[in-house]
């Protein structure tokens, strides 16, 4: 009897030592997913701050306006304007054309 209980307990020890192992390398594999996870995450934040600078600095209205003005752009004219309303008739002159973009 006592060498099936030695038996016995030995298994069983075997059998715990096994399981605890496999849970042990189970929880190593989440721990490094999750890991994995933390920097992707960190480094999308990353990407996005840069982003939302870039765009900050793409927006602001000097650098918009220096741009505008390469391309022949200007603030709008007078004659630009459409009086809603008188109704247009066929006889009235034509729109001011286009600006001109200059050859590059």
């Amino acid at each position: 009897m006592l060498r099936l209980s030695s038996v016995a307990a030995a298994f069983l020890t075997l059998a715990a030592a096994f399981a605890l192992y496999s849970f042990k390398y189970d929880t190593r594999a989440l721990e490094v997913a999750v890991q994995a996870g933390e920097r992707r995450l960190e480094k999308l934040e990353t990407d996005i701050a840069v982003l939302k600078a870039e765009r900050a600095y793409l927006a602001r209205p000097d650098r918009l306006e220096k741009l505008a003005r390469k391309q022949g752009l200007g603030s709008i004219r007078q004659d630009q304007y459409a009086d809603i309303g008188t109704p247009m008739s066929l006889d009235a002159p034509a729109p001011a054309s286009p600006v001109k973009r200059s050859a590059k």
